[in-house]
């Protein structure tokens, strides 16, 4: 089993940040998401990926496939968006260029389950190579008043020393920017998973895990922790308030945001949140946790991601 382990704990597992967003205000949360799709995508990537992707008429309908994107003049990167409608199993797409607002903005409209923008640059051979920005919004029926706007990355580029510094940038200059626009009340960086599960609610079993049922209660608990969390107002408070948290060992730095809620840093990096770290964040918000029964067994088979960054009961 330890070889297990250590294989699962070498395997380039795919994260992501995910960032609440309550607004009961239909038009606001649609401008919200309008926002994290274009000037968050520019606050992520550190440029404008859409003028500088390479052009592609778009569709007002949308393609039901990847757009033949090819190089031209001088634009090495690629971009497209995708959009999952609520009532089908459907995945649209567009080139990520100028012109597709009108579209995304009325998918975002329509509310689809998913509306995704992927980037990266052509191969030498000009195809479509690795993407190096993924960034997306999702609502959900059963939490109509909020959207769950996300990041996905790969961990090896979190532990990379090469990488991991110009990718934490990204990640918390698009974070603290959303924050301060938007009313955050949750956020979290997790191993993706199909639901957007916390490492905590991927731990439980039943509805205790379901992301769904606890996003609506976020005012009293909390679904998870990790390197990266923002933990609203009501939950500061319970947790003896902003200057407790500030000066706790736990936490490398304690930005509060105009909302009341607080971004916490666990680490100065992400490679160090491991073992010890971990514990510390733990034993400071364990009492507005989500409370349920933790799967029995630690042991997981090759593939899956580790279960380093959650504490489990002795």
């Amino acid at each position: 089993m330890e070889y297990v382990h250590a294989l699962n704990d070498g395997l380039p597992h795919a994260m992501a940040v995910e960032l609440t967003v309550f607004e009961p205000d239909q038009a606001r949360l649609s401008d919200c998401a309008v926002q994290w799709l274009t000037e968050g995508v520019r606050q992520f990537a550190g440029s404008d990926i859409g003028r500088e992707a390479s052009p592609h008429r778009v569709s007002t309908a949308g393609y039901t496939g990847v757009p033949a994107l090819r190089p031209q003049s001088a634009a090495k990167r690629w971009a497209f968006t995708t959009a999952a409608p609520n009532d089908s199993f459907d995945v649209l797409y567009n080139p990520y260029v100028p012109d597709v607002l009108p579209w995304l903005m009325r998918s975002i409209d329509d509310r689809a389950e998913s509306i995704r923008v992927e980037s990266g640059l052509f191969t030498d051979k000009g195809e479509i190579g690795d993407s190096d920005v993924s960034v997306a919004a999702a609502f959900e029926e059963e939490n109509p008043s909020c959207a769950k706007l996300t990041v996905k990355l790969s961990e090896a580029a979190l532990r990379d020393p090469g990488r991991a510094a110009t990718v934490e940038s990204s990640i918390l200059r698009s974070v603290r920017w959303a924050c301060h626009r938007f009313n955050v009340v949750f956020g979290h960086l997790s191993y993706r998973r199909a639901c957007g599960e916390t490492e905590l609610e991927n731990a439980l079993r039943g509805d205790a895990g379901d992301p769904a049922v606890n996003t609506a209660n976020w005012r009293v608990r909390l679904r998870g922790y990790s390197w990266l969390m923002v933990v609203p107002e009501d939950i500061v408070d319970a947790l003896g308030g902003v200057d407790l948290l500030s000066a706790s060992p736990a936490f490398h730095s304690v930005t509060p945001l105009p909302n009341g809620a607080l971004l916490l840093q666990a680490t100065p990096t992400f490679r160090e949140y491991r073992g010890t770290a971990v514990h510390n964040v733990h034993r400071v918000v364990r009492a507005v946790l989500i409370d349920g029964e933790f799967r029995k067994g630690t042991h997981l088979p090759p593939g899956v991601p580790p279960s380093c960054m959650v504490v489990f009961p002795d």
